[in-house]
């Protein structure tokens, strides 16, 4: 399926591959994030003569394409009163709890603001401080 092949290692993911690579991704990184298989990602990564770091060998994870494009489930328990308010939250928005929480983690992910929201131990929430 050499269309499938191009459209997997469409010049933008060529240039994502290159980033990755400068970046020190492994194939197995690589390929999770284009949604292609490591050893795929090697041999493309060869013919553009672009480097990669050799990851830890898995022979589960060789074998099998990874497709971080579908959509993936997240479990999370929030105290009685976090939840309480959260649900209060998404009422408010007018939308599903479920999407408030999924926009909530597409935007932390997206813009690596992971410390920002986590920033001090201390003054968590005293309902999220007795959950952890």
């Amino acid at each position: 399926m050499p269309w499938k092949n191009a459209r997997i290692f469409s010049p933008d993911n060529l240039l994502r591959i290159r980033q990755m690579a400068e970046k020190g991704s492994s194939s197995i990184e690589i390929a999770q994030c284009i949604g292609s298989t490591p050893a795929s990602v090697r041999v493309k990564c060869c013919e553009h003569k672009i480097k990669i770091r050799r990851g830890r060998r898995s022979r589960n994870a060789l074998s099998k394409p990874i497709h971080p494009l579908s959509d993936q489930s997240i479990q999370a328990r929030l105290a009685a009163p976090l939840s309480i308010e959260f649900h209060r939250k998404a009422k408010e928005l007018q939308i599903p709890a479920s999407d408030l929480a999924s926009k909530l983690l597409a935007a932390i992910v997206t813009s690596n603001i992971y410390e920002a929201v986590l920033d001090d131990k201390d003054e968590l929430h005293p309902a999220l401080a007795s959950a952890a």
